[in-house]
């Protein structure tokens, strides 16, 4: 019996063993198969406006390229380079298709991607503070709006979740609404009448009416950070360098990623929408930036490091909260448990208006 185990053993261990030889065989074929691609980036990263480098391992001819599925105008100054220049506005992640035909007659067409950077440095803009007003020091403060002259506010942590009306002279409650124990409230905003409001990984936005009555939920796949709005759009941060627009249903129309000349803007938070422009308080630093729709370049920014209430931890408290009353041209601006909320006056932020298209993709 001992005898016929082990033979029946050998037999299944050699079986095994030559399948995992064919496999490998395949694997090797495979990748001695698969074709190198004959065009290349020299960067994967450049400034928007840079002519981007190709690099061609055999020469082509009728070379043609689509820059996000559309013609680009192309140089090429010797067989084994290409010159093209950037066909956008937008800073991002674009698609560039190299087609050609190689001296062996074959034809090819290599897929590459490039990032570009703005070419803009944000302005830095000065502020003054013009009041300080009195914060409640227990709200964890996630969105703040005002619709009129009164001020609304959602904040968050699981079973502290509120969507709030607030006096401001004294900055008690006027009204609230909790949200079940389950989620964790995020930005909110006011359009058309109807007061919105994230959550942040629960993938709900809530739908209020102006008396707080819950009318309706709607489901998004990302975390949900900030909210603001144009007339027909909503806005929503995740928490990356990224920009989601939905309709007043909550079905997505597109997107937008926001970078400055370092790069992407990583952690965008709390929005408020500001003469044709998104500000958005950046994670974890005392810094709001303005950003393009167009174009998606950070094109300002606001560093608010000098009026940080006294006595707090503000590397955990954060600032986190962005209004803007339009009658006065002012921002009001706190953060998580923040004792106080301050009206400030940015020098420079209504000196141009941006344009109103929204770039989608």
């Amino acid at each position: 019996m001992k005898s016929l185990v082990n033979s029946i053993f050998t037999v299944l261990f050699a079986g095994l063993l030559m399948m995992a030889c064919q496999q490998n065989k395949k694997s090797e074929t495979s990748s001695v198969d698969q074709p190198k691609p004959v065009a290349t980036l020299s960067s994967a990263t450049y400034t928007l406006g840079d002519s981007i480098l190709i690099q061609l391992s055999q020469p082509l001819t009728q070379v043609f390229i689509a820059w996000d599925t559309k013609p680009a105008s192309t140089v090429q100054p010797t067989n084994n380079a290409l010159f093209v220049n950037s066909a956008t506005e937008k800073v991002g992640l674009h698609e560039l298709i190299v087609t050609g035909i190689t001296d062996g007659k074959e034809k090819i067409a290599d897929t590459l991607h490039v990032e570009l950077w703005s070419d803009r440095k944000p302005q830095v803009l000065a502020y003054s503070v013009l009041k300080t007003y009195p914060h409640m020091a227990s709200s964890f403060t996630q969105g703040l709006e005002f619709q009129g002259n009164t001020l609304y506010e959602g904040t968050g942590q699981n079973g502290q979740s509120k969507l709030m009306k607030i006096d401001l002279a004294t900055g008690s409650v006027i009204q609230s609404v909790s949200l079940p124990e389950q989620y964790f409230g995020e930005g909110i905003t006011i359009a058309n009448d109807r007061i919105y409001q994230l959550t942040w990984t629960s993938g709900q936005c809530f739908r209020y009416k102006m008396d707080f009555t819950l009318e309706k939920a709607f489901t998004y796949h990302t975390e949900g950070w900030g909210l603001t709005h144009t007339d027909s759009t909503l806005i929503v941060s995740d928490g990356s360098n990224k920009l989601s627009f939905y309709t007043p249903d909550f079905q997505k129309t597109g997107e937008l990623t926001v970078y400055d000349d370092k790069g992407p803007v990583m952690n965008l938070n709390e929005l408020e929408y500001v003469n044709g422009y998104v500000l958005a308080n950046v994670w974890k630093t005392n810094r709001i930036v303005q950003i393009d729709l167009t174009s998606g370049k950070v094109v300002g920014e606001i560093n608010i490091s000098s009026t940080l209430p006294a006595g707090i931890d503000t590397s955990e408290n954060v600032l986190n909260g962005i209004a803007y009353k339009s009658g006065e041209k002012a921002l009001y601006i706190t953060g998580k448990n923040w004792p106080s909320l301050f009206k400030i006056q940015v020098n420079g932020l209504f000196n141009s208006k941006a344009r109103s298209t929204i770039a989608l993709r």
